[in-house]
């Protein structure tokens, strides 16, 4: 009889399984004999309810005959390097309480494809929609609800990983910019005076503005002062969203220390290591879900008259740069007005904003001018509910991502 001990198995989560509830055996990996180990029998009623739970036959789901044989799913389930897997499959298909005759098919088979079910984020959309209702109409400084959500999405960030093409290995999405990065800032300038004072004083009349002329954005309320720049001087005009004929200046910054930041251009394809055996892998396998989706999220520009959705990103920020146990200096994201571009949000470290409030200074003789000659435009479908109570809600991020998820 085949079995494996809990030292064989790299799961932390099934070793704990193993060591709990298993039995002495022979282990057919290591060959030790007195160590608690699982059977192939007993890993199969292990996996029966996982696997019933996670994935669907494939003729079942939208009427489709693809997916993965068997053995494949329960190799992917366990994810160990075991040499009887042959043999957990055969006690899965014996073992399998399906009734013929109530018509009843076989879950398990080795003449059936399977794949997976498909986990929507339902739960943490109505508890990011709750958050910024609560803070919208409620408790606007003091929020739990949105404290709460925060610390459930972000408590792991750090381990958050996803593949680099480029560099082909895993990369954190928490990077860290390194001192002197060149990043890039613009103004619209809307007269000759406000141009000369440009020329003047790049960085006190291109950069950030004073707390006191700091308006509500995506990322601040009004009064505090951010930093909103990008990686390319392009994305950073496009995202001016200028007229035909609008001019604006654009200078360039240099960093003045390493900066820790959230990537969320790589949250979107990144994943943290789950378990099927472990308690909370619904929960955890939604917040993979939805931090993917929560960049897309963040990059959408709010429309006109509905600056109170800023609420919600605007406390997320202030989480991540005060409350959050390893504060940020700043977020990366992508830019909806560039493609390709990349935005950048930097938070102040005193009160005063003043070069070093942001860790940055003014690259000499920099500074240039734009006028806008031609606008692109393309165009998405939206794709809106309306709830009971009458609110219209906007899922069209959400959905496109799903597909792509898929």
């Amino acid at each position: 009889m085949s079995a494996v001990c809990w030292k064989c198995v790299n799961d932390e989560h099934l070793r704990a399984i193993i060591r709990e509830k298993g039995e002495v055996l022979q282990c057919s990996e290591c060959t030790a004999r007195k160590r608690k180990a699982f059977s192939a029998e007993s890993l199969a009623e292990l996996l029966d309810p996982v696997l019933q739970e996670h994935y669907l036959p494939a003729n079942n789901y939208r009427g489709e005959q693809e997916g993965d044989p068997l053995s494949h799913i329960v190799q992917e389930a366990l994810g160990e390097d075991l040499n009887f897997y042959d043999e957990i499959v055969d006690a899965l298909i014996e073992n399998d309480g399906f009734r013929p005759q109530d018509g009843e098919d076989p879950f398990f088979s080795n003449d059936v494809s399977y794949v997976s079910r498909r986990i929507g984020v339902y739960a943490l959309r109505d508890w990011w929609h709750s958050a910024t209702e609560d803070l919208k109409h409620s408790k606007r400084f003091f929020s739990s609800t949105a404290k709460e959500l925060f610390e459930h999405l972000f408590s792991d960030i750090e381990a958050r990983t996803c593949w680099d093409v480029a560099q082909r290995r895993h990369i954190t999405v928490v990077v860290e910019l390194p001192e002197g990065s060149e990043l890039f800032r613009a103004r619209a300038l809307e007269s000759i005076e406000e141009l000369k004072n440009a020329l003047k004083d790049p960085l006190k009349n291109i950069g950030p503005p004073p707390p006191a002329r700091a308006r509500a954005n995506r990322m601040n309320v009004e009064g505090v002062a951010v930093f909103y720049g990008a990686l390319e001087s392009e994305t950073c005009l496009a995202e001016l969203r200028p007229n035909i004929g609008g001019e604006a200046a654009v200078i360039k910054i240099r960093t003045t220390k390493t900066l820790r930041l959230i990537d969320f251009t790589k949250i979107k394809n990144s994943a943290r290591a789950l378990s099927y055996f472990q308690p909370d892998f619904n929960q955890q396998a939604e917040k993979n879900i939805f931090l993917r989706q929560l960049g897309s999220l963040i990059s959408q520009p709010v429309r006109p008259g509905k600056e109170a959705d800023y609420l919600i990103t605007q406390t997320m920020a202030e989480y991540l740069a005060h409350v959050h146990a390893k504060p940020f200096d700043g977020l990366l994201y992508k830019s909806v007005q560039k493609k390709g571009g990349k935005n950048i949000v930097l938070f102040p470290h005193r009160r005063t904003v003043a070069d070093n409030a942001f860790s940055i200074a003014y690259v000499d003789e920099s500074i240039k001018f734009f006028e806008t000659s031609a606008i692109e435009y393309e165009h998405i479908e939206r794709r809106v509910t309306a709830m009971d109570d009458g609110e219209i809600i906007d899922y069209t991020g959400y959905d496109r991502l799903d597909e792509d998820d898929e």
